[in-house]
């Protein structure tokens, strides 16, 4: 095998693990603007103000990894609970209410 071949592949390799990286780090977000979000998008009407004194599920001091977050908001297994697309939440947005949601300490 000639040199070429491994560092084509070597190359590729470092290239794919570092997207790979990249897409698991989590965006940094503003609680601030997070509230904002978490209001407007009338996440408080179920889950309730502090996020743990609503009739749905208390997420209040979030215990999960942004991309599982990220994933329940976008494709919800919850039958009540919409689906949050991107173009009606960004990565960022998210990235926010994630960050705010962190903040909230459960009552």
């Amino acid at each position: 095998m000639s040199a070429a071949p491994i560092k084509i592949t070597k190359t590729l390799f470092l290239i794919l693990s570092l997207l790979l990286i990249g897409g698991c780090v989590t965006p940094s977000g503003d609680s601030a603007a997070g509230k904002k979000w978490f209001v407007m998008n009338n996440c408080s009407s179920c889950h309730g103000p502090n996020g743990d004194d609503g009739r749905a599920v208390p997420i209040a001091g979030l215990d999960m990894s942004f991309g599982r977050f990220l994933r329940k908001l976008r494709t919800t297994d919850a039958p009540i609970m919409p689906p949050f697309p991107e173009s009606k939440i960004t990565e960022q947005d998210a990235a926010d209410i994630y960050a705010y949601l962190q903040s909230l300490k459960s009552h």
